[in-house]
């Protein structure tokens, strides 16, 4: 395990009226915690990853089912590493993949990997 001095911080935005955000590069390590902004409009986070920063897949676990997190404004949400430990890169979406939910400004989250 990392020590908290080799943690990285990303960002990535969910532009307003939209629900997928930007992509985090996973390059340097995995997914361990996300924060979300205070102005948050309330939805749960899924997941999008990829190898290649062009095609990006939804992310399910090994039990078949989509990966959603709850979420609400100015909250701070641990990840398992292990769901993402193969991806590059990373994207955030407001709501199911079934169901996006699109935000009402832009919504910028903190990403902590490890």
């Amino acid at each position: 395990m990392p020590e908290k001095g080799s943690s990285q911080v990303k960002t990535v935005t969910i532009p307003a009226g939209q629900a997928v955000s930007n992509a985090a590069d996973l390059t340097g390590g995995s997914l361990a915690m996300i924060i979300a902004p205070n102005d948050w409009t309330p939805a749960n986070v899924s997941f999008q990853v990829s190898s290649d920063n062009n095609y990006f897949a939804d992310l399910f676990d090994d039990g078949g089912g989509q990966v959603l997190r709850a979420m609400g404004a100015n909250r701070a949400v641990l990840i398992p590493p292990a769901l993402t430990q193969a991806a590059l890169y990373l994207k955030l979406r407001s709501g199911p993949r079934e169901n996006p939910v699109l935000q009402d400004a832009d919504r910028t989250f903190t990403l902590v990997l490890v």
